[in-house]
């Protein structure tokens, strides 16, 4: 009985919340680790936290909230590749730099934008672009995105 109690404790979780974690890394901008979590079949939580390179040096956060197409890339024959996810997104970053004067400065801005993910068993492998716009100290356009892998679990 001990033991059948022990094995449910250890195996239920896994059946309510199977691969709806992600964990891994991203290179690009920002270059560091990549946390996503799914909410459902067609949204996700994604998160960013490293360094950026591009610009200016310095830590890099994002988070994003993602809208997710499964199916919509077919094959040839009409049949839905579900492994290969196309999402967009909407999120904010923050941005804290040393500036030329040896000074502490950050930015703050809103992200919009998307990629695609291409599922193999446990793995993700994907590729983002996000314009965006910073609001905080003033308005500024750029771009970030990256390529990245994760282990969902």
């Amino acid at each position: 009985m001990k033991k059948t109690v022990i094995l449910l404790f250890l195996f239920l979780p896994s059946l309510f919340f199977a691969e709806r974690y992600g964990l891994g890394i991203i290179i690009g901008s920002p270059t560091g680790f990549s946390g996503k979590y799914l909410l459902f079949d067609k949204s996700a939580i994604e998160v960013n936290a490293g360094w950026s390179f591009w610009h200016t040096v310095g830590m890099h956060a994002t988070a994003d909230y993602q809208y997710l197409f499964p199916g919509v890339i077919k094959d040839e024959e009409g049949r839905s590749l579900d492994y290969v996810v196309p999402y967009l997104g909407i999120g904010g970053r923050l941005k804290i730099y040393d500036t030329d004067d040896n000074e502490t400065d950050f930015k703050i801005g809103l992200r919009l934008g998307g990629g695609v993910e291409y599922l193999v068993s446990r793995f993700g492998f994907f590729l983002e672009l996000y314009p965006v716009v910073d609001i905080i100290p003033g308005t500024e356009f750029d771009f970030e995105g990256g390529l990245g892998a994760r282990l969902y679990f």
